[in-house]
């Protein structure tokens, strides 16, 4: 580990989205997780086990997903039946 000295500014900014990705994530952040996200954002990274850590996206195939999808709105809708009548 070392000391990564940054402006006022810069600390703010990092801060602010740190805030952020709290509020995205639920949980608490480090900086350490925020210049993760940067880095990956900046290169562009397509890896999706590194986002599931940041987003809680379902480990499943695209297939999975969308049957779970599926059964969530047959749910509602039936929630959403019988509120109407």
């Amino acid at each position: 580990m070392f000391t990564v000295q940054v402006d006022e500014e810069t600390k703010r900014k990092l801060l602010e989205i740190a805030g952020w990705l709290q509020a995205e994530l639920k949980r608490n952040v480090t900086f350490n997780d925020v210049i993760r996200f940067l880095i990956d954002q900046y290169e562009g990274k397509k890896d999706f086990n590194v986002l599931r850590s940041f987003f809680g996206i379902l480990k499943k195939s695209p297939e999975g997903v969308r049957r779970i999808l599926a059964e969530l709105r047959d749910e509602e809708e039936k929630r959403l039946e019988k509120f109407a009548r």
